[in-house]
């Protein structure tokens, strides 16, 4: 149930990936990390059908957390960059080449092999709160870190970085998700009484801005890789750090989880310098904002 619900989630966020970049691409650069930029983007149809797609992931996600580790399902979702980039290549009209597929094997097989060698196992359900305070101190300061770097960049790294940090809060909404969604099996009082339930919607509304940022700056292919190598390696360390899942990080492992995040960079940086996807956010960037909500 855990791995098909998250795979299914998967296939879900990648739909909505493909229309809210779409949707983004018709707004103005300069409400870009600003919450005007979702005001504005309320009004596109195609962005509000992102949105109820990033909905249902989201549900489809906290199934499979519900019911499996951390560590297990963030790397599954990511798989989203497989569905994602060859729908946007698609509807963009124009055809994915060897590069392009070459990059995505490379991602996904970095990705999985970081999976299968970190094997995680359940953990605990509910971290203490000095584990928490830790968890958001550090990812924290990392994630500010990145947004003020990617803020003062423009083009390519500018989308890249915004999707570092995309992957970030999407890594620790994980966390937050499973910690509410025990407390939510226990007792639905006790878990609105609970810090996490308000953490997490704050956390999602900036990780949304965030992530629309990215999409605004170019096209999939510079922040999806991103979000999808930074996001389950942040999970496994989380959720062995936070949850105790017991993952494998030490000796041979973790230089074979080296290597596999090495794999993923590979792809990543296929991705990031392919022509196609360069030709793309020369359209994106060439074509003038519109002011009218955009058509489904």
């Amino acid at each position: 149930m855990s791995i098909v619900s998250a795979l299914a989630a998967a296939i879900s966020f990648a739909i909505a990936a493909v229309l809210q970049q779409e949707a983004t691409q018709q707004t103005n650069c300069d409400q870009s990390l600003h919450v005007q930029l979702l005001v504005e983007l309320f009004r596109q149809p195609r962005w509000v059908a992102g949105v109820a797609m990033l909905v249902c992931g989201f549900g489809l996600q906290a199934l499979a957390l519900a019911s499996g580790p951390v560590a297990l399902v963030q790397p599954i979702v990511a798989t989203e960059l497989a569905f994602a980039i060859p729908l946007a290549i698609w509807r963009r009209r124009r055809r994915a080449g060897r590069r392009e597929l070459i990059g995505i094997a490379l991602v996904l097989c970095g990705i999985a092999a970081f999976l299968i060698v970190a094997s995680p196992e359940a953990g605990i359900s509910q971290p203490s709160g000095a584990r928490w305070a830790v968890t958001f101190a550090t990812a924290g300061s990392v994630l500010s870190a990145v947004v003020l770097v990617a803020a003062a960049k423009r083009g390519p790294s500018r989308a890249t970085l915004l999707g570092v940090a995309a992957g970030l809060s999407f890594a620790l909404m994980a966390v937050l998700t499973k910690s509410v969604t025990h407390q939510l099996a226990r007792d639905v009082g006790s878990a609105f009484a609970s810090w996490q339930i308000y953490v997490l919607i704050a956390l999602g509304i900036s990780a949304l801005v965030v992530s629309q940022s990215a999409y605004q700056a170019g096209p999939l292919a510079l922040s999806m890789p991103a979000i999808a190598l930074v996001e389950p390696v942040v999970a496994v360390v989380i959720g062995d750090t936070l949850f105790d899942e017991q993952a494998s990080l030490e000796g041979w492992a973790l230089a074979l989880e080296a290597m596999a995040a090495l794999v993923a960079v590979v792809g990543l940086s296929l991705l990031a310098t392919s022509p196609t996807v360069l030709s793309i956010y020369e359209q994106a960037t060439a074509k003038p904002r519109r002011d009218a909500p955009s058509s489904f």
